[in-house]
């Protein structure tokens, strides 16, 4: 139980971090450390567990019992040599698996990689090799557009200086198509019920949580056309408020 709750602390320590990341649930815990298909592997360092990954092995042939993949289910970590040293571990068993499958929400771990194809030898046009297989799972949603904004009058908007007109659309829910006037100064937001302003942005709600949570930016946005904004000449200024450093990871099932 020691060895269950150090592991605990470490993905908690982790979420606090972490953009979008959520405490785990009594029934997520009890998934990892009681399914006979998991193993475990731990980095400690000074009495206290930095970092884990929890793996099952996956059979490649039914005539051949040595013929298995190795399966990341979760990779915890929280310092680079912690990343290093469970890889290590797992790189040591090269000769026991066929390959690695990493089930993960890093778009760049490629560059981590000595050799970033995914061993299944597909050409994508031109001449680019296949890394990995994605898919598109999590949908976060403002269910309160004012009130959104309202929690966010402490957040710091990347030093920008701005009076723009945000105008939202809900199909689904009525109550939340709403228009506001954002007045920023130097990064702090202020709700205002009327006045002039400096450029206008229209866009459906869906767009609008991807953009806050940091997933797409105001430029994707306006190239693909899912996005209006009055003045263009204010695009600049739009893509810098709404950067957000780090995109959101969430390892929670639903």
């Amino acid at each position: 139980m020691r060895d269950q709750q150090q592991l605990i602390d470490c993905y908690n320590r982790v979420a606090a971090q972490k953009h979008g990341m959520f405490l785990k649930t009594k029934s997520e815990l009890s998934f990892i450390f009681k399914s006979e298909e998991h193993y475990v592997i731990a980095m400690e360092k000074d009495g206290t567990v930095q970092g884990y990954t929890v793996f099952s092995f996956k059979k490649q042939s039914e005539s051949n019992f040595m013929l298995n993949n190795l399966v990341i289910k979760e990779w915890i970590y929280e310092t680079p040599q912690a990343f290093l040293e469970l890889s290590t571990f797992l790189n040591s068993q090269a000769d026991q698996v066929n390959r690695i499958e990493w089930n993960t929400q890093e778009d760049n771990v490629h560059f981590f990689l000595g050799d970033g194809r995914n061993g299944t030898n597909h050409l994508i046009p031109s001449v680019y090799h296949e890394n990995a297989v994605s898919g598109v799972g999590l949908m976060y949603r403002i269910i309160n557009v004012k009130g959104f904004f309202e929690e966010l009058t402490t957040h710091h908007f990347n030093g920008v200086t701005l009076i723009f007109k945000l105008t939202v659309t809900d199909s689904l829910l009525p109550e939340n198509n709403q228009q506001l006037i954002i007045e920023a100064v130097k990064g702090t937001i202020n709700i205002i019920e009327s006045g002039s302003y400096d450029v206008e942005v229209i866009l459906d709600v869906a767009e609008l949580s991807s953009l806050v949570m940091g997933v797409i930016t105001v430029q994707e946005l306006y190239m693909h056309h899912q996005i209006k904004i009055s003045h263009e000449q204010f695009l600049q200024e739009l893509q810098q408020f709404f950067f957000v450093f780090e995109k959101p990871k969430c390892m929670s099932a639903f």
